[in-house]
């Protein structure tokens, strides 16, 4: 695992903007099984792997990393969603170069191994080798409800069910996903990619309420009454104000507003027509991820 000293870092690549620009779809390819392989073997398998102990869910990347190098996707596959309830989504959204690459020992001079890429390839190509998460099924009589359906709350279903405890989601939206689907925009992650993953918990046995928001539709009692916990994840959607003049003007928006608008323009649903800013011009304040996309 020396292959550092011969083999540069690369990235994914961008798919060309033109054809970018016809369907907004994500912007980076996928690695294929060389890069994948040729990227993992540059890992010089630390001792004390800075990039597992910087990542917040302290994955097993020099172990997957080692399983890819050597041609062993099924492990890899298994390895990587062990402690991430969906690698697929944070090997496309996590800011890797701010952890993992950040802190891996290459960073420094050789370059940091593209960890976030083969992340990805490693469940793309294992959903697509036939390999799913493992799953016992319903094996208790213990019930969770948890409300919100966003990263928190589909995190927080995969380690119930995978512990065999029936779970009962309960979203307000019209869909699954919270922040993964109305939050960041399609060329970032592709919302079949938040799909999958839903279907897959709902194959494991959780039961998922739509369009249905809590002290509305169903009052918290209730919920609280036929479950044996609760969980409660119900995102962080209110927007920061910068305390500027002028900032409550009918034409200042907040960012979230905005994305959701949007992504609800693209499933072809019905949104507020003031969010169509074509031929307008507009400024963003603040320059971070959400003002990025």
């Amino acid at each position: 695992m020396k292959e550092y000293l011969t083999t540069q870092r690369i990235d994914a690549k961008k798919r060309d903007v033109v054809e970018r620009t016809k369907d907004f779809g994500e912007i980076y390819e996928l690695l294929d099984e060389k890069e994948a392989s040729t990227q993992s073997e540059r890992c010089i398998q630390c001792g004390d792997p800075f990039c597992l102990n910087k990542c917040p869910l302290h994955n097993y990347i020099p172990q997957w990393l080692k399983a890819v190098a050597q041609s062993d996707l099924e492990f890899a596959f298994k390895l990587s969603n062990e402690p991430s309830p969906f690698p697929e989504v944070m090997g496309r959204v996590c800011p890797h170069d701010r952890l993992c690459e950040g802190d891996c020992t290459l960073n420094d001079g050789h370059g940091a191994i593209t960890i976030g890429s083969v992340e990805t390839h490693i469940t793309e190509e294992g959903f697509k080798a036939g390999y799913k998460p493992i799953f016992p099924g319903i094996t208790t009589n213990k019930s969770v409800a948890i409300i919100g359906s966003g990263p928190a709350g589909l995190s927080c279903a995969t380690y119930l069910l995978r512990s065999g405890i029936a779970v009962s989601i309960y979203e307000r939206s019209d869909r699954a996903g919270g922040l993964l689907t109305y939050g960041i925009p399609n060329f970032k992650l592709d919302k079949k990619i938040v799909e999958r993953r839903v279907k897959l918990l709902e194959e494991a046995g959780l039961k998922l309420i739509l369009n249905c928001e809590v002290g509305k539709d169903i009052s918290f009692e209730e919920i609280a009454n036929s479950h044996d916990a609760m969980f409660i994840g119900i995102g962080a959607t209110k927007a920061k104000k910068a305390s500027l003049v002028g900032e409550n003007a009918p034409n200042v928006h907040d960012a979230m507003e905005y994305l959701t608008a949007m992504q609800k323009k693209n499933f072809k649903l019905s949104y507020d027509k003031k969010f169509d800013f074509k031929d307008l011009d507009v400024v963003v304040i603040g320059g971070g991820e959400i003002g990025r996309a």
